[in-house]
């Protein structure tokens, strides 16, 4: 399996919401309804989407980041809004391994 899509699981069985704050100061909320299926991602009060699954949230979540390092134009912008930094939000709230 994907390393990422191995991350993306922790977001998706989760029922926190988190806020990750993107290059331009803008927050992007991730509000994971708790199905192992289902995040809602919000970025300030203009954007709202619905993802269902992992792959339809990993490639919304990279496309939003890519936008708005692209609209930047600035290396410190790929730098800032990278998934893994997203993705980090939820570490060790995923399912433990025994």
């Amino acid at each position: 399996m994907n390393y990422k899509l191995r991350l993306v699981l922790n977001v998706l069985k989760s029922k926190e919401e988190k806020v990750f704050v993107l290059y331009d100061g803008q927050e992007m909320l991730l509000s994971p309804v708790g199905d192992g299926k289902t995040v809602t991602i919000s970025i300030g009060d203009e954007e709202s989407y619905k993802t269902k699954g992992a792959d339809a949230f990993l490639k919304r979540t990279e496309k939003i980041l890519k936008q708005q390092a692209d609209a930047a134009q600035d290396e410190l912008a790929q730098i800032q809004n990278d998934i893994f930094k997203v993705l980090a939000l939820y570490e060790g709230s995923g399912p433990r391994r025994r």
